[in-house]
C-alpha cells in the first residue's frame, strides 16, 4: 500500500489547524466545539495544503532569469522554483499562483532544448534546471533569440 506523499510544509499546516482549534476552544467556548467546526477546519487543513499540481508532474526545479553587464558588470538574478516562489538572490518575493505557473511552464516545454548563448555588453538571460539536464538562453537586443524565449522572459518580469 503506497501512502501519500506529504506537503513539503506538512508542520506548518498541522500548526495552522492546531491553533484554529485552540482559538476556538479557549476564546470561543466549548460549545463551538463541535462536528461541524472540526469538519470545517479539516477541510481548511487540506485546501491550505494541497500544492499545485503543474509543479509536481513538470521535471524542471528551477527557472533563472535576470539581466547583466553595462559599466559596472552588475548581474540581477531572480529564481523561480518548482514550488512557485519567486526569490531574488537570497530574499523571496512572492509565491505564484498555479494558474500563472502552469502557463510558464507551458512555454518552457515548447523551448528548444539547446543552448542559445550569444552575450554582450548588456545581456538578458533565462537558465532553466530539469532534473537531469540544464539549458542556457543569453542574448543581447542585437541576438535576438526565438520568440518563444523572450515571451518566456517577459511573461517572468511581469510576476515581479
Amino acid at each position: 500500500m503506497a501512502f501519500p506523499a506529504l506537503h513539503k510544509n506538512w508542520y506548518l499546516c498541522v500548526h495552522m489547524y492546531h491553533s484554529i482549534f485552540l482559538y476556538i476552544y479557549y476564546f470561543r467556548g466549548m460549545q463551538y466545539v463541535n462536528m461541524k467546526n472540526i469538519l470545517f477546519l479539516i477541510l481548511i487543513l487540506f485546501a491550505s495544503c494541497s500544492s499545485c499540481k503543474v509543479a509536481k508532474q513538470s521535471p524542471i526545479r528551477e527557472i533563472q532569469f535576470g539581466s547583466g553587464g553595462g559599466f559596472t558588470g552588475a548581474v540581477t538574478t531572480y529564481s523561480l522554483k518548482a514550488d512557485g516562489s519567486l526569490w531574488k538572490q537570497d530574499k523571496i518575493l512572492k509565491k505564484l499562483p498555479c494558474d500563472s505557473l502552469s502557463v510558464i511552464y507551458d512555454i518552457v516545454e515548447q523551448l528548444p532544448h539547446e543552448d542559445y548563448i550569444y552575450p554582450g555588453n548588456t545581456y538578458s538571460f533565462i537558465r532553466i534546471v530539469s532534473h537531469d539536464t540544464s539549458y542556457y538562453y543569453t542574448w543581447t537586443c542585437e541576438n535576438i533569440p526565438d520568440g518563444k524565449i523572450v515571451d518566456l522572459y517577459n511573461k517572468l518580469n511581469k510576476q515581479l
